[in-house]
């Protein structure tokens, strides 16, 4: 009986130990989006628009050198298009739920952390815009409609100081066709964030 009291008082150590190093942060930064289209054989990438996202997540310290990263992003996409009849901007916003999967390298000042993982993200608004033209674009399943589901994959790499800041890069490429037609649109961004984790030891 003794003996397993001592090892259940480790493991309530153990498991208090790894939650103590969770923490909840946010991060916001600049997006580089644009999409990749298909047409039949035939396939190209957009021009780049600038965009935005912010972030909150849960960091769960998992073991010393790996984490679980899920979050919550009102995430900035579309794309940018030069034509002879002037410069069309997609500007497209979703609410987007990341899952990462982090290794981590400890320094003496904070860590390196590198991974991925993937995205479901939901539409919430769409414009396309040329000059102080805009016009809103609806989400559903009709051709004249944008799909609002977006599904992907997403590759992160930044630096973690023990202050709690953060700096990292990020990118995410669409495996979903947000068109309702025989192209396909898939997105693409890439992210340059800033951020700060609440509770960083």
């Amino acid at each position: 009986m003794k003996k397993f009291f001592s090892t259940m008082a480790l493991v309530l150590a153990m498991t208090t130990g790894l939650l103590a190093q969770n923490n909840f942060g946010i991060r916001a930064g600049y997006n580089l989006a644009n999409q990749f289209v298909r047409e039949g054989d035939h396939s190209a990438t957009t021009k780049v628009a600038s965009r935005f996202h912010v972030t909150g997540y849960y960091d769960v310290r998992v073991s010393p050198g790996f984490s679980i990263q899920p979050g919550l992003s009102l995430e900035g996409k579309g794309a940018k298009s030069k034509i002879p009849e002037g410069t069309f901007i997609d500007k497209f916003l979703y609410l987007q739920v990341p899952v990462n999967f982090l290794g981590r390298v400890e320094t003496r000042s904070g860590d390196f952390f590198y991974g991925g993982g993937p995205y479901l993200a939901y539409g919430v608004s769409a414009k396309v815009t040329s000059g102080r033209q805009g016009i809103d674009i609806n989400w559903g399943s009709g051709v004249d409609e944008l799909n609002p589901f977006d599904l992907g994959l997403g590759a992160m790499l930044g630096y973690r100081f023990m202050n709690g800041f953060v700096l990292s890069a990020s990118s995410t490429a669409g495996l979903i066709n947000i068109s309702n037609t025989s192209t396909k649109y898939l997105n693409r961004v890439t992210s340059i964030s800033v951020g700060y984790e609440f509770g960083r030891k």
